[in-house]
């Protein structure tokens, strides 16, 4: 029997079923009656929309266009479009709206209004193509000084596959009878639409088409024409074997080998075919190692040191149960470990994420933490939480920037901290500081895990190689980091990312969290990066639209057996490094080793309080600001080339470009 096709006021579709005896309906019973009583309740005008900028600074409640113009403005389609002004030309209007992607069809239109403050509405059409959502103003409406809220909906808009909720909650006017009056469109990229009209209509029409039930029905499958070889290497961009290369280990003679153990996806489902072990271990012993850990994901190697041997290693947690399960091979596997340290082989440290009364409880579930009879081993809890505490954190911190309250202006810091989450991130790079500390200062090797070893655990891992490795802090060698630490290696984007899905449990900001801790140390220390932060806020943004396939799927096996990602869908890292241009950091300079008394061009300040006390909210991606670059353009730049930067550091990055056009004209 079919079940309704009604969706209720938190977004989540209505499970009841349709009655047997009516062969026509589509919905349950309660919603046949709600439909019926809606019908009969008037229509409320629509609010008169403003004709003057609002007083004051924007509104909170609406995203800025700072994010979303990076990556959609300078896809290529949008290339020759100059930046949107403030004041929209009617003119010139059709042009921005005439603007899509190759692929991108229109799927629906619906009347309503877009709401800039709680009595302010502006008259238009939601345009629905199975990219993006976009708001089209009425004619009336075109020229008028519009809120940048209002700018990003009208062009480029913001993906479906980005939007994690729909909810519609009921007016706040005391009535019984009173009927929702609005749609309320939650991102994923903590931003917000309110819109007003025929609530049914654009709940059932939203709920359709913005959420699917397959990452084949993404908007990057729909591009398959258009994918060129430049993107399936993309989605090659990084090697296994010229990673370790560029560490100095040579994966045929050293302490290290590769494994193919996994080539079938047999021994571990989220890991890809092949990983470095060290070179003393047989497949047999790989087996039984991925045996004892969960979910099969063994120790394999992430990174070496190429002056004192200490290596950096990822897994997940030990299946020692509540009989504290002990196994050989394991044990054996984490003496090799230490063994391939020429320095300090007589020990191990683990850093186990976790907070440790977390850890314990595991046990009850199979799971735990390594016993503490290994003598070549030491356990070290970091206490960072697990994803249901992000994603509490990050929503308060939605919630936070909603909120048109004087009084917590006036105690913002505050009102940051107690959401959590800058004490989250901290939390990250306090444990991946420590790691990098530890094998650069110290020689000493270190196994990374968590629970699962792939949510944690990668931030760890990942952040602890940018400061270690000045490779990775350039633009490609970023994106390599990201292949190699979340992609290949089975961070859950589907589940975690969600692009596409209803919000749920199992999603989290920890992929978004990593960015915030990179932008961190981006800001710390602007020079020793290669990318900007508009490339982090680009990767983020690109992380949820379903534009691209790099972050398709949970695991290597789900985009290479399942999805086929390389040949059906465009590469991410393609794009970027074809705009590279816009994502370099002009005060970048490039490590150059000058001595070989152990430089490796490491960045692990310390003491770690350094960092920790210089974290801040990351305003870009989590607020709606208003642009805050010099309206006049750089000495020197072309008029063309020129746009408002949206932040203090994109405008200085803009000066720094001209300046070094200018000087590159005298020589």
């Amino acid at each position: 029997m079919p079940t309704c096709s009604s969706v209720m006021r938190n977004g989540v579709r209505c499970t009841s079923l349709v009655p047997a005896d009516d062969p026509s309906a589509s919905m349950c019973t309660h919603h046949q009656r709600m439909a019926r009583v809606m019908a009969l309740a008037p229509k409320k005008p629509d609010a008169t929309p403003s004709t003057s900028p609002p007083p004051g600074p924007a509104n909170p409640l609406f995203p800025s266009s700072s994010v979303v113009h990076v990556p959609l403005s300078s896809v290529g389609a949008l290339r020759g479009a100059p930046p949107l002004p403030i004041h929209v030309p009617s003119e010139s209007f059709s042009d921005y709206l005439k603007v899509s992607f190759p692929g991108e069809v229109k799927s629906a239109s619906l009347s309503c209004s877009f709401e800039v403050s709680s009595r302010e509405g502006v008259p238009g059409t939601l345009i629905v193509t199975n990219y993006r959502l976009r708001f089209e103003p009425s004619s009336s409406q075109r020229s008028t000084n519009l809120p940048p809220s209002l700018q990003e909906a009208i062009t480029p808009g913001l993906p479906t596959a980005s939007v994690s909720k729909l909810t519609y909650p009921l007016s706040s006017s005391s009535s019984s009878n009173s009927m929702p009056a609005q749609v309320v469109v939650h991102f994923r990229n903590c931003r917000t639409w309110v819109l007003r009209g025929n609530v049914t209509e654009l709940m059932t029409t939203l709920n359709r088409l913005v959420f699917v039930e397959s990452p084949l029905h993404l908007f990057a499958f729909a591009q398959g024409n258009t994918v060129t070889p430049d993107h399936v290497q993309g989605h090659a961009i990084y090697d296994l074997y010229a990673d370790f290369a560029a560490m100095g280990v040579s994966l045929s003679s050293s302490p290290f080998r590769v494994t193919d153990a996994n080539r079938s996806y047999a021994i571990c489902p989220t890991y890809p075919p092949m990983f470095v072990v060290p070179a003393a271990m047989s497949d047999v012993q790989v087996a039984a190692v991925a045996g004892f850990r969960s979910k099969g994901r063994m120790p394999l190697c992430c990174w070496v040191h190429s002056s004192n041997s200490a290596s950096l290693w990822r897994c997940a947690q030990p299946k020692r149960g509540i009989f504290h399960a002990q196994n050989a091979d394991d044990d054996h596997m984490l003496w090799l470990i230490a063994q391939t340290n020429k320095i300090n082989g007589q020990n191990v440290w683990i850093v186990d994420c976790r907070p440790e009364l977390n850890a314990r409880a595991n046990n009850l579930t199979g799971g735990g933490t390594e016993s503490g009879s290994i003598r070549h081993a030491t356990v070290t809890f970091m206490n960072i939480a697990n994803i249901h505490a992000m994603r509490e954190s990050l929503e308060a911190v939605r919630q936070l920037a909603l909120m048109p309250s004087m009084e917590a202006d006036l105690h913002w810091y505050s009102r940051v901290e107690d959401t959590k989450w800058l004490y989250h991130v901290r939390l990250v790079l306090r444990a991946s500081i420590q790691t990098a500390h530890a094998i650069h200062q110290s020689a000493t090797s270190v196994v990374v895990h968590c629970s699962d070893g792939w949510d944690r655990t990668g931030q760890v891992c990942a952040l602890s190689q940018l400061l270690l490795d000045p490779k990775y802090r350039t633009l490609i060698g970023f994106m390599q980091l990201i292949e190699k630490e979340w992609i290949k290696v089975g961070h859950k984007f589907g589940d975690r990312v969600g692009a596409g899905k209803c919000e749920n449990d199992e999603q989290a900001p920890i992929f978004v969290q990593f960015l915030d801790c990179v932008w961190q140390l981006h800001r710390q220390f602007p020079t020793y990066f290669e990318f900007t932060g508009l490339a982090l806020l680009a990767i983020g943004f690109h992380a949820t639209s379903g534009r691209f396939g790099t972050f398709v799927g949970n695991c290597d096996r789900d985009r290479v057996v399942a999805l086929q990602v390389a040949g059906r869908t465009p590469s991410l890292w393609t794009f970027m490094l074809d705009n590279a241009v816009q994502f370099r950091n002009p005060f970048y300079r490039p490590y150059v080793q000058e001595s070989h008394d152990g430089d490796t061009g490491a960045l692990v300040p310390w003491p770690v309080a350094t960092v920790l006390r210089r974290v801040v909210l990351w305003d870009e991606m989590y607020l709606a600001l208003p642009s805050c670059g010099n309206i006049t353009k750089p000495k020197d730049m072309a008029a063309g080339s020129f746009h408002q930067a949206k932040t203090a550091a994109e405008d200085l990055e803009m000066a720094m470009a001209a300046a070094q056009h200018q000087l590159s004209s005298f020589c």
